[in-house]
């Protein structure tokens, strides 16, 4: 189990989707939720004393700032938590392109298509 696990989706049902299936198999012990990129940047680049979260799962198709936006300006978050923060992909999106974009960033250590299943939640747990 990790101790904190980030959600960034601009849909309220994916959300509660998500956050009840990582609830239901117990993957995290804190789990915090953004509806826009913008929102969790915010939240990221004033995380002081507070542990940056292990995992971030990032939607791709999102408003204003998409989820390649927020990879983007990742480089605009403290050091700490560049270096703790992995990110899981979770969208909706099944183009190789989007994959191959993703894994150039060094943080991105998952790609997964919508739904998340319990296959994907065992094999992050392998991962982490």
């Amino acid at each position: 189990m990790v101790e904190t696990t980030v959600l960034i989706d601009d849909s309220d049902i994916d959300l509660f989707i998500q956050r009840r299936f990582l609830e239901v198999y117990q993957f995290s012990k804190k789990l915090i939720s953004y509806k826009s990129a913008e929102e969790a940047l915010a939240w990221l680049r004033t995380v002081n004393g507070e542990a940056p979260p292990d995992i971030i799962f990032l939607d791709l198709n999102m408003p204003q700032v998409d989820g390649f936006g927020f990879l983007e300006s990742l480089k605009t978050v403290p050091q700490k938590i560049r270096d703790k923060s992995r990110i899981v992909v979770l969208t909706s999106s099944n183009s190789q392109k989007d994959r191959d974009l993703a894994f150039s960033y060094k943080n991105v250590i998952q790609f997964v298509t919508k739904p998340l299943k319990q296959s994907d939640i065992e094999e992050l747990k392998r991962i982490v």
